[in-house]
């Protein structure tokens, strides 16, 4: 488990590996027996009791969800980011490629997950997250921390026209004739737009290490 905000003693966040197995939860209810186990026991040994986990059931999508008390231990449909002000109440997605990105209020004491994939950032899942924290919890975007996890590096992720276009240019590599986009620089400058400055971004690729992460396109 990788952890983040490790300056926060009061702030658990991290991730699982390959060594941990599969968790995918692709969005239906009942979770598949197997996931849930393996889900249970990574929680177990992280010291922290499934019952309070709260889990978005992936969509691409852009829709944040405020959860508490009355979703621990809930997997909730069609939502691709969490956020609470609840103590002791944990959440989580899933992803192969796409970015986790970690948000951190140490002022209103406010968390959030989300699953920012690039049909996510363009939906605007970033920004989603950060005016449901205002709404929400009357967060200041300047106060707002984030970390954005392990995902799929420039070098392994390329796409066509029509996906380039929808990127700053700044983002978008030319190599070879091939168009690649760099999703971290992306998710940056669209966190910067809305007032968030205080980001920290993984260097490590996704693609580059199956010894350690799931790979979308690596792996299909």
């Amino acid at each position: 488990m990788k952890i983040l905000f490790d300056s926060y003693s009061n702030v658990c966040a991290g991730l699982s590996e390959r060594v941990d197995g599969s968790m995918t939860w692709w969005n239906t209810k009942p979770i598949d027996p197997l996931v849930k186990e393996r889900r249970d026991h990574f929680f177990e040994k992280q010291g922290i009791e499934p019952t309070r986990v709260v889990s978005g059931g992936l969509i691409h999508g852009n829709h944040t969800v405020v959860v508490g008390e009355q979703e621990a231990g809930e997997y909730l449909l069609d939502t691709d980011a969490l956020v609470t002000q609840t103590p002791n109440v944990f959440l989580t997605i899933t992803v192969a490629d796409c970015l986790p990105v970690f948000f951190y209020d140490s002022v209103t004491l406010s968390v959030g997950i989300a699953h920012a994939g690039w049909k996510g950032m363009i939906k605007g899942v970033l920004e989603s997250v950060v005016c449901t924290f205002q709404e929400a919890f009357d967060s200041h975007p300047s106060d707002i921390q984030v970390v954005i996890g392990p995902y799929i590096q420039s070098c392994h992720f390329e796409v066509q026209q029509d996906v380039a276009a929808e990127f700053n240019v700044r983002c978008v590599e030319r190599r070879d004739h091939n168009l690649f986009v760099n999703l971290g620089t992306e998710a940056k400058q669209r966190l910067n737009k809305v007032g968030v400055q205080n980001i920290s971004i993984d260097s490590m690729c996704t693609f580059d290490i199956p010894s350690r992460f799931f790979s979308a396109r690596r792996d299909k």
